[in-house]
């Protein structure tokens, strides 16, 4: 079956994404962003699988393409959070973290200060990570406490 249409690709993709089938999801993916290089969702689609099968600098790079095409908020926040999480996996702290810090000029929300919040912790920056689970406290009580407590627990 030879998919020509980005819906096809897209709902294709779906499906393997949602199986977690991240190996073909990846090779399909490759094809999507061959075909339709000018697609934001090609290369985030891309960077999702890529990321499934733990190739982080693939992930990175291909999100980092889709946060640059993006034009929503919605669609910078989700590329954003998935070029840092490859960046946390990378242990580039700081480039994960300043991505998000770009963001957070933009707009928040508690997935945006929960991911601020870890990066935090993983720099080992206390004065920040009080900061961003105040502002997370402000946006999703319940989601805050709990990241807290999961905090001092270890």
């Amino acid at each position: 079956m030879e998919l020509t249409k980005k819906e096809a690709f897209i709902r294709q993709l779906a499906v393997y994404i949602g199986d977690d089938d991240f190996g073909k999801a990846y090779e399909l993916a490759q094809v999507f962003v061959k075909r339709f290089p000018g697609e934001m969702l090609a290369h985030f689609l891309l960077a999702r699988a890529a990321f499934g099968i733990l190739r982080y600098e693939e992930a990175k790079s291909e999100a980092r393409k889709a946060f640059n095409m993006s034009k929503t908020y919605d669609d910078m926040l989700a590329t954003a959070l998935l070029a840092s999480t490859a960046h946390l996996e990378l242990k580039e702290y700081a480039q994960g973290y300043g991505l998000l810090k770009e963001m957070e000029k933009r707009g928040d929300s508690a997935e945006l200060q929960t991911a601020l919040a870890v990066f935090s912790l993983a720099q080992r920056d206390a004065k920040e990570l009080i900061s961003h689970l105040d502002r997370l406290h402000r946006l999703n009580e319940k989601l805050a406490l709990e990241m807290a407590m999961r905090i001092v627990k270890g």
